[in-house]
């Protein structure tokens, strides 16, 4: 989750300690590793803190997004609530901010590809995007794929800056998407989403990012000035009452989800919004705007295959507040161009038989998207989103100090996998937790891996979620086989 507070809400104990690396003087030498075994079919590919090979620290207290690009993977990591950061008692003002690291091979060990610089708490935003006109609207001679990152400044003052990475010298280009203060603050700011887009009227190809509550602006890019965009001075869309978390493209639209509701673009020379889902009057009493924000309300909001042929139904899990039980909801393109809800599944159910009938009081689950898999022995299409639970008593099986007498956060890291037919099942990276291994806490991100000797075999997932607990050293990448990942 977000910076938010959940350990106000859930009134839950004192605070979680680095549960896979303590922040101590062994952590921060210990060399950056190849992976390592682990148990069930799982192996460690990150676990922070580390030094690289060019004797950078690569750290963090979670993982937010595993993205492949050009044949490798990269990972954007965060410090939210890690001591290493000056906020959170750190002593160098120039550490424990974002970074984005990278992996080169299957078997190498990782290494810091660019640090964000201070006041940049988190990498929010690690995308991979092709472009295939210019600022112009020309056709690009072949196209451009970028990967981008992005984040806000702390307090708002400086703005939101890009950053765009250059494959040919590994630098990466930083710019402005809004100079000077945002007029907002915090999480209010946050960058969590973006996707490229051709206007099916105009035909023009734009870059749509989400900045908080701001709304969604455009960019177009110039190849001549490579890793720089023009941005629109407004947003095209906003503003919001909650941040943007998703952007997708489905059915020949744009749509991007913000709290409570989900709207899609109306094409033209002047766009605009349309309401295709609104679930306000659902959001749980009693959870506070701010919270709520953390939360999420609709979170992951993809496109997949359907019961309607040739179109695409939108799929998310509606993060309700403070009670959220996690439930899955599909909506079904119709013939006058509305949307039918159907409810698949709530997490909290499939986290109870998991977990032995436990009572599960708070499910959030699908941080970014819901990612497709192909079964290895059938072929079926699967999708995969990653989870954390809060657990009534149980405190055997919930995260070191992130739980009190009555409860806590489950410390293992669960899964779920959806079939073609809409039904879904809960498993867990290394195995199912017992107190004598490292608690994950929470998956939040989840990638095929991009080297061919993996013949598009191997998972990567990775996370930790502070739940604004001090947590230092938290954030870990673990790999599997996907036979292992399914189940066969």
């Amino acid at each position: 989750m977000a910076a938010g507070s959940l350990r106000f809400l859930l009134g839950v104990g004192t605070a979680v300690i680095g549960a896979i690396a303590a922040a101590s003087s062994e952590a921060q030498l210990r060399a950056c590793q190849p992976p390592q075994a682990m148990r069930e079919g799982w192996k460690t590919s990150f676990v922070a803190s580390c030094t690289d090979r060019n004797g950078k620290v690569a750290g963090g207290s979670q993982i937010i997004h595993l993205v492949t690009h050009k044949g490798r993977l990269y990972a954007a990591n965060g410090y939210w609530k890690d001591a290493r950061n000056i906020w959170y008692g750190g002593g160098d003002p120039n550490a424990g901010w974002g970074q984005v690291l990278q992996l080169s091979g299957p078997d190498e060990p990782w290494v810091v590809d660019l640090d964000l610089g201070p006041r940049h708490l988190r990498t929010e935003l690690l995308k991979s995007v092709t472009f295939t006109q210019d600022a112009n609207g020309r056709p690009l001679a072949a196209p451009d794929t970028l990967l981008l990152a992005s984040t806000f400044d702390g307090p708002g003052t400086a703005g939101v800056t890009l950053f765009v990475r250059n494959d040919e010298t590994g630098s990466w280009t930083r710019s402005k998407i809004i100079a000077g203060n945002t007029g907002k603050k915090g999480e209010d700011n946050s960058v969590r989403a973006a996707a490229v887009y051709r206007d099916r009227v105009t035909g023009r190809e734009q870059l749509f990012i989400s900045v908080g509550v701001l709304g969604v602006f455009t960019g177009q890019y110039d190849p001549a000035r490579r890793g720089t965009f023009t941005w629109s001075q407004a947003p095209e869309s906003g503003p919001t009452g909650t941040r943007t978390l998703s952007i997708v493209e489905a059915n020949d639209s744009l749509f991007f989800s913000e709290g409570a509701r989900i709207l899609r673009r109306i094409d033209g020379q002047t766009p605009r919004y349309a309401v295709v889902a609104d679930l306000s009057n659902e959001v749980d009493a009693g959870t506070a705007r701010g919270a709520f924000q953390s939360i999420g309300g609709i979170r992951g909001l993809s496109a997949i295959d359907g019961p309607v042929p040739n179109r695409k139904s939108l799929i998310f899990v509606w993060t309700s507040g403070k009670k959220s039980q996690g439930c899955v909801i599909r909506l079904d393109p119709q013939p006058d161009g509305s949307y039918t809800r159907v409810r698949e599944a709530c997490m909290a159910d499939l986290v109870s038989r998991h977990l032995d009938n436990a009572t599960v009081n708070f499910v959030l689950a699908a941080y970014n998207s819901f990612m497709p898999l192909r079964d290895p022995q059938s072929n079926e299409r699967l999708h995969l989103i990653g989870m954390e639970s809060y657990v009534s008593g149980r405190t055997r099986i919930t995260a070191h100090k992130m739980s009190s007498s009555s409860g806590g956060f489950y410390a293992g890291a669960m899964y779920a996998l959806r079939d073609a037919q809409g039904r879904w099942r809960v498993g867990e990276a290394n195995g199912k937790y017992h107190s004598s291994q490292p608690e994950l806490v929470s998956i939040y991100t989840t990638a095929v891996s991009p080297f061919a000797e993996a013949g598009g075999r191997t998972i990567y997932v990775g996370g930790y979620d502070p739940n604004d607990f001090p947590s230092s050293d938290t954030a870990w990448v673990f790999s599997t086989d996907l036979a292992k990942l399914v189940g066969r």
